[in-house]
């Protein structure tokens, strides 16, 4: 069964898959939450309703972006979220990555309250981003609809690309793909998306009524080819295998 969501990545780029550890997902989200109603002065209550209003607690989409930043630093004191991610979901990861990993330093926060007018626009990480990475989008709550992002396949992107660089005027054609082609994606929480950087993907205007909250980060391979950043400015070693630390061991005593 674990192999399964695997042949729908590799065919389609992408594939949902649940926690192989709901406790240490569970923990991150409790985490988040703490950390979010701290900066924002409200008790703690149960966790799923306090990140589904978060956006009570905010009058302008200034104040909303300047929390999303405040949030994304604040996690991160004392705590390694993306070894966390890893971990929550280490029964499927290795097996896109292999066991000597890089893992994002600081995992993006996408916090979009109902009707902020600045959703995630259309774009792809690759070929900034390596496509040796694989992108792991992580609801903190429930996501479906407009609450949630959509993204086009392996194929339709690939079709939606062409028909950009046929005519990169036309920008009808390119939306008619678009419109054809995307997948509006349902993401409970308990579960991420694993998706193919090189695929096109955003969002559209929450009118859900709920907060819409998750994280993406990502994981590559130490010895898979680099994309155009900086891989240590960008990423850490989060695992290596026996054999690795051997050969890094011997290669600093051999220089």
């Amino acid at each position: 069964m674990i192999d399964a969501p695997f042949e729908q990545f590799e065919q389609r780029g992408f594939c949902i898959v649940p926690a192989s550890s709901a406790t240490t997902l569970d923990a991150l989200r409790m985490h988040i939450r703490d950390v979010a109603v701290r900066l924002i002065g409200a008790p703690a209550g149960d966790v799923d309703v306090d990140l589904n209003t978060l956006h009570d607690h905010f009058s302008s989409s200034d104040e909303s972006a300047k929390f999303r930043l405040d949030l994304t630093k604040a996690m991160l004191e004392g705590k390694d979220i993306s070894a966390e991610v890893f971990a929550a979901f280490g029964d499927y990861l290795p097996k896109l990555v292999g066991n000597d990993v890089l893992s994002q330093r600081v995992p993006n926060v996408v916090f979009q309250p109902p009707g902020d007018p600045h959703p995630t626009e259309l774009h792809r990480d690759a070929p900034a981003n390596s496509p040796y990475e694989v992108v792991v989008w992580l609801p903190l709550v429930d996501c479906f609809g407009t609450k949630s992002m959509y993204l086009l396949d392996r194929d339709s992107s690939e079709e939606a690309l062409s028909t950009y660089r046929r005519n990169p005027d036309d920008r009808g054609a390119f939306q008619a793909v678009l419109g054809q082609r995307s997948v509006q994606l349902s993401v409970p929480y308990g579960s991420a998306l694993f998706f193919w950087p090189a695929l096109f993907h955003g969002s559209v205007v929450n009118t859900e009524g709920e907060s819409r909250i998750s994280l993406n980060t990502r994981f590559k391979n130490l010895f898979a080819p680099l994309g155009m950043k900086d891989p240590f400015r960008y990423f850490s070693i989060l695992h290596t295998s026996p054999l690795t630390r051997m050969g890094m061991q011997f290669e600093r005593e051999e220089t």
